[in-house]
């Protein structure tokens, strides 16, 4: 029996040791790979995908595109992806409002915890709180002392409801006693426009989604919700230094389906990550003042469910 038992094993030796080399073949993509953004287009998450796409040009034997599917506070690119076959070419651009934030807000049709496979983290961005340059409240104290005046007057605008600046928002509002009148749009490219046409009071927005209208002398920032103050401002104070304790970093980076295979993983983490180191991509970030913060994909991941759940703890009542 022992020497039949050695023979079946030598008989499936080669079979197995097939499927192994299979499952570490080298996956290299034959059609177009695909970027969802769940936002409208000129935002953070727009520009990162679009110049990360373009950079990966060079290191991609295939195009890759970039497609915009704003709404729910990115919760439809995210959706979408969570419903795709996991094959590689279908990505958005995560770690912000759709797998942070918005799970705390309302039940959603995926889990950001466990429905994707994070590829790369690509950024960490800061959260500015703008006012337009002729505003009366020439800074963040002024500000406060309107809103504790006059209670769901000023308005703020947002990504979305249940979006990271709508969480932020909220846990500005547990911590000081004011209460402000929530604006929520497609996209901060939206929100600035609605702010700049003085249709709201301020807005929340990433250092490179302000900078543009802020240079051109039309908003004006009086606040950073971070731990640190940002370069592009460093006259503008944090929220922590105000006495304000609130901190609330937007994280931005690819994701795909779950059960992405391992060799599908490689390529896509190697290309990107590669992208990310190029000139081009180095230029837009100090152009814009993007803040690259680079993980692997479980280190990513690992930041999504901290964040999910630091947001979670702060804006319980």
């Amino acid at each position: 029996m022992q020497g039949l038992g050695a023979l079946v094993g030598l008989a499936i030796s080669p079979a197995a040791v097939r499927a192994a080399a299979a499952a570490q073949a080298v996956w290299v993509p034959d059609k177009p790979i695909t970027i969802l953004v769940g936002f409208a287009a000129g935002g953070s998450a727009d520009q990162i995908a679009r110049n990360l796409a373009s950079a990966a040009r060079h290191k991609s034997p295939v195009p890759v595109v970039v497609m915009n599917k704003p709404g729910a506070a990115g919760a439809v690119a995210a959706q979408i992806v969570a419903q795709t076959a996991p094959d590689g070419y279908t990505l958005f651009v995560g770690g912000g409002s759709e797998t942070t934030s918005l799970g705390n807000h309302q039940p959603l049709s995926y889990d950001p915890r466990s429905s994707f496979r994070a590829i790369i983290k690509v950024a960490r961005l800061p959260s500015v709180l703008v006012v337009r340059a002729d505003s009366p409240y020439r800074d963040m104290r002024a500000l406060l002392a309107a809103a504790k005046a006059a209670p769901e007057t000023l308005s703020y605008g947002s990504t979305g409801h249940g979006g990271i600046f709508h969480s932020t928002a909220l846990i500005l509002e547990k911590i000081s006693g004011i209460k402000l009148l929530h604006v929520p749009y497609k996209g901060a490219a939206e929100s600035m426009a609605a702010l700049a046409g003085g249709q709201i009071d301020m807005a929340f927005g990433a250092p490179e989604e302000v900078q543009g209208l802020v240079a051109g002398g039309r908003l004006r920032p009086i606040a950073i919700f971070s731990n640190s103050r940002v370069d592009a401002y460093p006259d503008v104070p944090t929220m922590t230094e105000l006495g304000y304790p609130v901190a609330v970093d937007n994280m931005k980076g690819l994701l795909a389906p779950k059960g992405l295979p391992d060799n599908a993983y490689q390529w896509l983490f190697q290309t990107f990550h590669e992208a990310m180191q190029s000139p081009e991509f180095l230029q837009y970030a100090k152009s814009s003042g993007l803040n690259i913060s680079y993980a692997d994909g479980p280190a990513f991941q690992r930041e999504i469910n901290d964040s999910f759940e630091a947001i979670k703890k702060a804006i319980q009542p």
